[in-house]
């Protein structure tokens, strides 16, 4: 596990890595933890969250792909948290069937082409009952943190992210922090990412905690976007 601190004083603590990052918000009252990862992976989280010794007593989901929402169910099952995610999410959520995101690379969208209609049967996670929704940002003032949750679409139509103070974002699948790209190979409307790329900068967040993959730092996200601005024409690059 690692953690930063932001200039308020909220503690960011990543509780996994690899497949699909996790993050935990933390102060002194309150855990908020972002997103929930593969379902294989849900006796790392529970033991991980266990050492920190901090209770989530919020979920937010970025969407609720497999890899994100794997183990909401089971943190709602341990913890009774208040669960958050994008209106346009809650049916997935409840569910436990998220689609599969359409490619925004030729290999990416052979493989949609492949599977999407297996989604189903592949990619069915627990489902999370009554979920909190919101439409364009929801704000965790009340939890005492100098944050909020903003509609981010594009990778899916509920996509969002976590901004921490105007100085840290918590991403999910809207970038990529790849060496070779900062575009998610994976996303239902590539211009919608990129015009959500120009929400983010908007927030003068100056680093972007992706879910699969590195932190991105401000300046590769502002000439990725500038690039994409100006010669966008297949939504990719």
């Amino acid at each position: 596990m690692k953690t930063w601190i932001s200039g308020s004083g909220c503690r960011i603590t990543r509780i996994i890595l690899g497949r699909s990052n996790v993050y935990l918000l933390s102060n002194d009252i309150y855990g908020i933890l972002i997103d929930t990862g593969i379902s294989g992976d849900g006796k790392k989280l529970l033991k991980r969250l266990g050492n920190t010794g901090i209770r989530p007593d919020v979920v937010i989901m970025t969407h609720t792909h497999f890899d994100h929402a794997g183990n909401a169910g089971l943190i709602q099952e341990k913890y009774a948290p208040l669960v958050i995610v994008q209106e346009k999410e809650k049916e997935f959520l409840e569910s436990g069937n998220s689609p599969l995101p359409k490619g925004t690379r030729a290999w990416t969208r052979f493989l949609y082409n492949l599977g999407a209609e297996r989604v189903p049967q592949w990619f069915h996670v627990q489902g999370v009952k009554n979920p909190v929704t919101f439409g364009e940002r929801y704000d965790l003032s009340h939890f005492g943190f100098n944050a909020c949750v903003l509609h981010t679409p594009g990778h899916s139509a509920g996509s969002s992210c976590v901004i921490v103070d105007d100085e840290v974002a918590l991403v999910g699948d809207t970038m990529a922090g790849l060496p070779a790209s900062t575009f998610p190979p994976w996303g239902d409307d590539a211009a919608a990412i990129v015009a959500s790329w120009h929400k983010l900068l908007n927030t003068g967040c100056r680093v972007f905690h992706p879910a699969h993959g590195f932190p991105v730092k401000r300046e590769r996200l502002e000439r990725a976007f500038k690039f994409l601005e100006n010669s966008y024409t297949s939504g990719s690059n």
